[in-house]
């Protein structure tokens, strides 16, 4: 089973400018270059980076990287792959060392996503983050979550649970975004760790190839502080500071350089012992807030 969300990797045309906005409005910190295209390696805590920003033609959301936490884990999942037939692509010692790993490989989920599994990070460095922050809520939990495009929904889920092992949070119903539309729904899973879900899919696909990241923080003052931060920037908040009824996070949404949504919260309900968890179902995503204001499309 994954251990948790170790990093991302996004495309975008300028790298160096998601880095400065990282920096600036998140808090994350600069890690070590590890090539000569202008990769950009975000840190938020003591691993070597948790994003990885490359330079593209696009911008875009390329992967999720998911620390298998042993290599006999990462065999075990490897052979689940080939089990399901599932094709494997093995990462060179170049593209390991890119990726501060022991050793990875690739596999695309049934809704397009690419997929990437890891075993062994390199030597790990005192961090602060930016901004005053004290730290993120990451360590064992991994970075945080991603919520990714599911259009072909019945086959991604069974992919991620059946072959990856990942266990059932939460199933959530919403009404359809526009009229003439289905439903909107949101499926919750989570990985070896205690943090109610690592990785989301909703049924509707999305041009960046992401519907959103999320970043914990450690105080309901540094969300505060952070959206303050956000405002300043220019950058379109499409989600007001809310409580969600599933994980009970305090967060708010805004859309990052490229387009890419990012949730910023606090408070995140964490299970202990998923053995005696039981998956729940909600038609509601809200105790209160999260009012939506996403930009109308040009005429």
């Amino acid at each position: 089973m994954v251990a948790n969300l170790g990093y991302v990797r996004m495309e975008m045309q300028e790298p160096a400018g998601w880095a400065k906005f990282a920096k600036d409005v998140l808090g994350f910190g600069m890690g070590k270059s590890r090539d000569r295209q202008g990769t950009k390696y975000l840190r938020m805590d003591k691993a070597p980076f948790r994003y990885m920003i490359e330079k593209g033609e696009t911008d875009r959301f390329v992967a999720c990287g998911y620390d298998m936490g042993s290599r006999k884990a990462f065999n075990e999942q490897v052979k689940a792959f080939e089990k399901a037939k599932v094709p494997v692509t093995h990462g060179s010692e170049r593209d390991a060392k890119r990726r501060a790993v022991n050793g990875f490989a690739t596999v695309m989920d049934p809704s397009g996503n690419t997929v990437e599994i890891y075993h062994g990070r390199d030597k790990q460095e005192a961090f602060k983050p930016g901004h005053g922050i004290k730290e993120f809520k990451t360590g064992k939990m991994g970075l945080g979550h991603a919520v990714l495009p599911g259009p072909n929904m019945k086959d991604t889920i069974k992919f991620y649970t059946k072959v990856m092992g990942f266990g059932v949070s939460d199933d959530l119903s919403l009404p359809p975004p526009m009229e003439g539309l289905p439903k909107q729904r949101i499926y919750f899973m989570h990985a070896d760790n205690p943090r109610h879900h690592t990785l989301g899919l909703y049924n509707f696909p999305n041009p960046t190839g992401l519907i959103h990241l999320m970043a914990e923080m450690g105080s309901m003052d540094e969300v505060g502080y952070c959206m303050d931060r956000v405002k300043a920037a220019g950058l379109h908040i499409f989600a007001s500071l809310g409580r969600h009824s599933n994980d009970e996070m305090v967060s708010f949404y805004f859309f990052a350089p490229g387009g890419m949504g990012f949730e910023v919260g606090y408070d995140g309900k964490q299970v202990k012992d998923w053995s005696k968890f039981k998956p729940t179902k909600t038609t509601s995503g809200d105790y209160w807030g999260h009012e939506y204001d996403f930009p109308l499309p040009p005429e």
